[in-house]
């Protein structure tokens, strides 16, 4: 019965390594239109996913919404970093009257139209949010409730003076990082 017990717990335990090390070496693909709001808002979640899961996130700039769109649909975006406003540009529509906020018609729409899903927003004058692809959450379902972390620590105001604070890309990064120690994030 022991050696049942102990060749159970064994299998187990490989069977868990073998799962838990199935994201480990994995690289995101982190997309932005070129823009230090963006890039300030990338890397930390670069930095948040990376000290959390182990895996690797490159963050792609792109000149513009079209050629960022364009790298989702041929599936070389898993995640981008986006706001209402811009996102109604890219499908093409008007703000919505009547009660409907712009944040929640455009996460509606880029489920059904785009195969998007958007998480909560994160701070910052133009209330970004992540984005995933609904393949990447599917291969990454922890993905979710890390990134929405972002949005319960990161206020206008203090989003606004760390962008202040960031004076290049390098120091980006150790913005990023600093900030994210300082909230006990990573």
């Amino acid at each position: 019965m022991k050696k049942i017990v102990s060749l159970v717990i064994l299998v187990t335990v490989l069977a868990t390594v073998q799962i838990s090390s199935a994201c480990v070496g994995k690289t995101i693909h982190l997309g932005i239109s070129n823009s230090a709001t963006e890039l300030l808002l990338a890397e930390m979640a670069s930095l948040l996913i990376t000290e959390r899961t182990g895996s690797s996130v490159k963050v792609d700039v792109y000149k513009d919404s079209k050629e960022l769109y364009s790298a989702v649909r041929k599936g070389n975006v898993n995640v981008i970093i986006e706001n209402p406003g811009r996102a109604l540009e890219v499908l093409g529509k008007q703000k919505p009257s009547g009660s409907s906020s712009s944040f929640d018609y455009v996460k509606s729409e880029y489920r059904k139209n785009l195969n998007m899903v958007w998480l909560e927003p994160i701070g910052g004058s133009q209330q970004y949010a992540s984005v995933l692809t609904v393949d990447t959450l599917s291969n990454y379902p922890a993905l979710p409730k890390l990134l929405n972390k972002l949005s319960g620590v990161l206020t206008n105001d203090i989003y606004t003076k760390l962008l202040k604070s960031v004076d290049s890309s390098d120091k980006t990064r150790k913005v990023a990082k600093d900030f994210l120690k300082g909230k006990k994030l990573i």
